[in-house]
């Protein structure tokens, strides 16, 4: 329903065959292979999978921050508001990062400037950005500061970052990102190293502002259930590629891809017995030296699959809803039952739409998924207080 309404007007932000890569003493090694998702004004998208997926690549490459001269961005379009991104001169990519797309990094410690004091860094921003004299951006700085916030703010103003603690570091980081009102916030995985307190005061957070200023967000997480409880729809990430795609209430009602499946399995229930093992995905996500062409999650699917399924990539298949998932062989059947009960409520039918130059394949879900493909492509550009209460938190869906 969510994926309709994105669809239905023009995307705030639509993301095409995105590809990325570093180059190596190895040669060029793809990281981000065809990623495509659209994001709508006011929505908030949930970036999940293991560490080594590509999510905050994924990430750098559409703000054109991928550490150089290694990384490039070889393909694709990000289209903000009918803009490509990746075409913009470098000094018009600047005016647009901060102003109109900004990112919370993952590690508030590192991404702060550990010799300057929190507020000088939140008005550099502002100075740059907006038509704002020292004085004023140092009043806007501690106008912001208070919003996300941080108690006493004329006093943490002029404050070095280690002289804060993890929560109130990263809302700094949440100040310096929303100054000048982005259309579009990339968080990513905001709350590393936070207890679960603070974690939930800055999920919470993120979720009023986005509320507050209409903005639309993509959250990169490991956390499956803070994905059910803010995003509106979830893109699942598996060795450099989207694996599944769709709205949040249907992903978490049937999952379809192996991998998925395997993410879903390992979160803990409350009806199983105290101390009983979680299930786990075997094996680990391929090295960018060990991508295969095909499924890259092969190697760790539990479904019966040839080992052809690696030789050729698997087709992207729409299955009704905005749901859609590279469909290996080994789970076609339930994708076509999923696609037919789509079409019957929906009147939507099964899109195939092979990915690439790659062929197509079909598979059944259980949990994981493996196998994956090297992309040599050419070149391209450079490359706390949680003001609200329980109730504020609710979801509004």
């Amino acid at each position: 329903m969510m994926a309709e309404d994105s669809h239905a007007s023009v995307p705030l932000l639509e993301v095409r065959d995105l590809r990325a890569g570093f180059q190596t003493d190895q040669g060029l090694l793809t990281a981000v292979d065809e990623v495509s998702f659209v994001l709508g004004a006011g929505k908030m998208l949930g970036l999940v999978g293991e560490s080594g997926c590509g999510k905050s690549v994924t990430a750098r490459a559409l703000m054109r921050l991928l550490e150089q001269p290694a990384g490039r961005v070889l393909k694709g379009e990000v289209m903000l508001e009918g803009r490509d991104l990746l075409k913009l001169p470098l000094e018009a990519m600047r005016q647009v990062r901060g102003k109109e797309v900004a990112m919370i990094f993952q590690e508030p410690m590192t991404a702060l400037n550990p010799v300057q004091r929190v507020g000088r860094q939140i008005m550099e921003n502002l100075l740059l950005h907006e038509p704002l004299d020292k004085r004023g951006a140092l009043r806007r700085a501690v106008e912001l500061m208070e919003w996300v916030g941080i108690p006493a703010p004329e006093q943490r103003v002029n404050e070095y970052p280690h002289q804060l603690s993890g929560g109130m570091r990263q809302r700094v980081m949440i100040a310096m990102a929303l100054s000048c009102g982005p259309k579009v916030l990339i968080a990513d995985e905001p709350t590393t190293a936070l207890d679960v307190t603070v974690q939930a005061q800055i999920l919470d957070l993120i979720k009023r502002l986005q509320k507050e200023t209409g903005m639309a967000v993509i959250l990169i997480t490991h956390d499956l259930g803070v994905v059910a409880e803010t995003c509106d729809e979830v893109a699942v990430m598996y060795a450099g590629r989207i694996v599944e795609r769709g709205p949040v209430e249907a992903i978490f009602k049937r999952p379809l891809h192996p991998y998925t499946k395997g993410l879903m399995a390992c979160l803990p229930k409350m009806d199983h017995p105290p101390k009983t093992p979680l299930p786990v995905i075997p094996g680990m996500v391929p090295t960018l030296r060990d991508m295969p062409v095909g499924c890259r999650f092969a190697a760790r699917c539990p479904n019966a699959h040839e080992e052809s399924v690696t030789g050729w990539r698997q087709p992207w298949k729409e299955c009704g809803g905005g749901h859609g998932v590279e469909a290996c062989v080994c789970f076609a059947k339930e994708v076509e039952t999923v696609g037919e009960i789509g079409h019957a409520s929906e009147g939507n039918r099964i899109d195939e739409k092979p990915i690439g130059t790659d062929s197509s394949g079909a598979s059944e879900p259980t949990r994981a998924h493996g196998g994956a493909s090297e992309g040599t492509d050419s070149s391209a550009p450079d490359g706390e207080i949680r003001q609200s209460s329980r109730s504020e938190k609710g979801r509004e869906e």
